[in-house]
C-alpha cells in the first residue's frame, strides 16, 4: 500500500471540500478531554495513526449519500449535514473521522455543550466552547508523579476568552490558520506579547515563544496526517475494508456496522435520518423517557420481517435487506405501538431491564399490522392486559438476559403459529413454550411467589414487582412513588423501644418494614400527603376501591401499630393470590 501524508493545514483546506464521511460512519462521539488529549500528542510530535480514504468515481457519486464533518458540534447531535455532490470530488474518510473531526473542532470550529443544570428544551443553556493553548506553560515541566503519557501541554475549552495574567497566557489556537509562513508568525508574536505586562519574566515570554513556533510547526510544516486512498469501486470490498478498519481502536458496536450494510445495500439518503429518527422518537416520543439505541430497530427489522432472527452481519444480505425495506412501515408502527404500550404500563428506561423483552411484543402487533391496542375496545383491554402480564413477567424473571436470540426465536415461533387460529397475544402458551423449550420460568408457582415476596425496598425489580399487582389499573401520565405503608420512620430501634416493644420482636418488624408486603405504589402527590402519621388513622380515609387495588387487607384491626406482622401475613397471602391470576400456564384463557 502506497501512503501519503499532508499538513493539517491542508486537511483542514480539503475537509468539507473533497474530504467527507460516507453514511456507513458512526456519527462524532469524542468528548474534549479527547480532544486535547489528539492536540498534545501531535504538539509532542507523537503519531496518530493512518487514515484511510476512499476516492469515489463521478459516475458513482450519487449511488452513496453524502455527509458533511461537523465544525460547529452540539452535545448530543446523533448525524451530520447531508450535501449533493454536485460539482466537486467525493473522497470519503473509512477510518480517522473523530480525529479529523476533533482537529476541525479544535481549530476552526467549536464544541457546543449542555450544561448539566440545565434542561434541553431552553437553548440558553448551549454555549459553545473553543479550543485555546496556555502558552506559559512549559512542556518540559513535569513532575515526578505525571506518567510518561501525561499531558505536557495546557490545551483548554472555554466558552469565552479567559483572562491573562502573569501565570497564565491564552490563546485561541485558530489564530494560527492565518497565519501561514515565518513573516506573519513573527508579526503575530510581536503583537502578541506587546503588553504582556512587568510581572511576566524573560523565561515565561521564551516558553511563549517556543509553544507558538511549535503550534505553528504542527499546523503549517509538519505532515502527521497520513493517509491510503482506497480507489476500487466495488461497494462490498469497501464495506469490508471499512468494517476491518474500524475492528481497532474505538469500536464500532455491532449495530454501527450492521447500520453500514442497510444504508448502503438500501443505497437511500434518508436511510440514516430515518432509523436515528425513529430511535429519538421511542426514547423520547411516546410517553415516557427511555434510552434505545439502533440495536432494538435493527433486531426488530429481523424479526418482523419474519428473517433469520441472529443478530448478525451475514443476516443482513441484499435479499433480506430488500424484505426489510418492503417492510419498513411496518416494523416502524409495530415497535412505536409497543413503546407507547410500554409507557402505559407505568414503565421507563431505569425499569427496562432487557430491551428485547419488547421485540415478542412488537411481532405480534405486526401481525395485527401496527394495530395501537389503545382503544377501549374489549379485545384491545383483554391484550393490553396479557402483554402487560408478559412484560411485566419477563423482565422479573430475567427471560431475556444474555444472549436472548433463542428466546426470541421461540417467542416468534409461538406467537406465528398460535395466530393462525386466533388474534389474541398468546400469553399462556408463550409462558408454556419459554418453560419446556427455554428452561425459563415466568408464571408464579410457589417458588416464582417466593421469589417475588423476597423483593425488598431498594432492590433493582421492586417496581417491576409491585407493578405486577395492579391489573393495569395504573394512570399512565402519573408519576408513582414506592411508598412503605407503615410509615419507615415509626420502625427506628429508637422508636420502637418507646413503644414498649421488646427486644426480639424489634428485630422482626425492623426486618419486615421493608418487605413486599409493607410496600405499594402511590402517585406523588399522594405518597407525600399520606406522610408519617398513624397508618390506621389514613386508612379510614380510603374507599373499598383502594382496598382492592393496592391488595390491602380490609380488616381495621390489622392496620393498628401493634398488629403489623400479622398485617405482613396476611397482605402477602392477598399477592400469593393474585399472583395465581396474573400469569398460570394452566389457565389457556389467560
Amino acid at each position: 500500500m502506497y501512503y501519503q501524508s499532508m499538513t493539517i493545514a491542508e486537511a483542514r483546506r480539503r475537509v468539507n471540500h473533497s474530504l467527507y464521511l460516507p453514511a456507513i460512519q458512526r456519527p462524532y462521539v469524542w468528548k474534549p478531554e479527547q480532544i486535547v488529549g489528539l492536540f498534545d500528542s501531535l504538539m509532542q510530535g507523537y503519531p496518530i495513526s493512518s487514515f484511510l480514504f476512499w476516492a469515489v468515481e463521478p459516475q458513482n457519486r450519487r449511488q452513496w449519500p453524502i455527509y458533511r464533518f461537523e465544525e460547529a458540534y452540539r452535545q448530543g447531535e446523533p448525524w451530520s449535514q447531508k450535501v449533493e455532490p454536485d460539482g466537486r470530488d467525493v473522497i470519503f474518510v473509512l477510518d480517522g473521522q473523530q480525529r479529523l473531526t476533533s482537529l476541525l473542532i479544535g481549530l476552526a470550529g467549536s464544541y457546543t455543550l449542555l450544561e448539566k443544570s440545565g434542561r434541553r428544551n431552553k437553548s440558553a443553556i448551549f454555549r459553545a466552547h473553543y479550543l485555546y493553548l496556555d502558552l506559559f506553560k512549559d512542556p518540559e515541566e513535569i513532575g515526578d508523579d505525571d506518567e510518561l503519557i501525561a499531558n505536557r501541554y495546557r490545551f483548554k475549552f472555554f466558552c469565552v476568552r479567559p483572562r491573562n495574567d502573569h501565570k497564565q497566557f491564552w490563546v485561541k489556537i485558530g489564530d494560527i490558520l492565518d497565519i501561514n509562513d515565518g513573516e506573519r508568525l513573527h508579526a503575530y508574536r510581536d503583537t502578541l506579547f506587546a503588553d504582556v505586562g512587568e510581572r511576566v519574566v524573560a523565561e515565561q515570554l521564551k516558553i511563549a515563544e517556543r509553544n507558538i513556533n511549535r503550534l505553528h510547526e504542527l499546523v503549517w510544516i509538519d505532515e502527521p496526517i497520513s493517509y491510503y486512498t482506497e480507489r476500487v469501486q466495488d461497494i462490498d470490498r469497501v464495506l469490508a475494508i471499512f468494517i476491518r478498519a474500524n475492528e481497532g481502536g474505538m469500536k464500532l458496536s455491532k449495530a454501527d456496522l450492521l447500520m453500514s450494510v442497510v444504508t448502503t445495500t438500501w443505497g437511500k439518503s434518508y436511510v440514516r435520518d430515518e432509523i436515528y429518527g425513529l430511535v429519538e422518537r421511542l426514547s423520547k416520543g411516546m410517553g415516557a423517557a427511555f434510552n434505545f439505541d439502533k440495536d432494538l430497530v435493527m433486531r426488530a427489522c429481523l424479526v418482523i420481517s419474519d428473517l433469520p432472527n441472529v443478530y448478525n452481519v451475514a443476516n443482513f444480505t441484499a435479499h433480506n435487506m430488500q424484505i426489510i425495506r418492503e417492510n419498513w412501515n411496518l416494523i416502524r408502527s409495530s415497535l412505536e405501538s409497543t413503546v407507547e404500550l410500554v409507557a402505559w404500563f407505568g414503565l421507563d428506561g431505569s425499569q427496562l431491564t432487557s430491551i428485547n423483552t419488547l421485540i415478542p411484543i412488537a411481532y405480534y402487533i405486526s401481525r395485527i399490522d401496527g394495530y395501537r391496542l389503545d382503544g377501549t375496545s374489549a379485545f384491545d383491554a383483554v391484550n393490553r392486559e396479557r402483554i402487560r402480564r408478559w412484560l411485566f413477567s419477563s423482565l422479573f424473571n430475567g427471560a431475556f438476559g444474555g444472549h436472548s436470540d433463542g428466546a426470541i426465536a421461540t417467542c416468534r415461533d409461538t406467537i406465528r403459529e398460535e395466530m393462525r387460529s386466533s388474534r389474541d397475544f398468546p400469553l399462556a402458551k408463550l409462558a408454556q413454550d419459554m418453560r419446556t423449550r427455554r428452561g425459563h420460568h415466568l408464571s408464579f408457582d410457589e417458588e416464582g411467589t417466593r421469589k417475588l415476596l423476597d423483593t425488598s425496598y431498594g432492590k433493582k425489580h421492586t417496581a417491576i414487582a409491585l407493578g405486577m399487582l395492579y391489573d393495569g389499573r395504573r394512570s399512565p401520565s402519573s408519576r408513582y412513588h414506592v411508598d412503605h405503608i407503615f410509615p419507615l420512620a415509626a420502625f427506628s430501634e429508637r422508636a420502637l423501644r418507646e413503644r414498649g416493644v421488646g427486644g426480639p420482636l424489634i428485630e422482626s418488624m425492623r426486618r419486615s418494614i421493608n418487605s413486599l408486603g409493607n410496600l405499594q405504589l402511590l402517585i406523588e402527590r399522594e405518597n407525600l400527603g399520606k406522610s408519617d402519621g398513624e397508618l390506621a388513622s389514613w386508612l379510614h380515609t380510603r374507599d373499598a376501591t383502594y382496598f382492592e387495588q393496592h391488595l390491602i387487607p380490609n380488616d381495621p384491626e390489622l392496620w393498628e401499630f401493634d398488629r403489623f406482622l400479622d398485617f405482613i401475613d396476611a397482605r402477602e397471602q392477598l399477592i400469593r393470590n393474585a399472583l395465581k391470576r396474573f400469569l398460570d400456564v394452566t389457565d389457556k384463557t389467560a
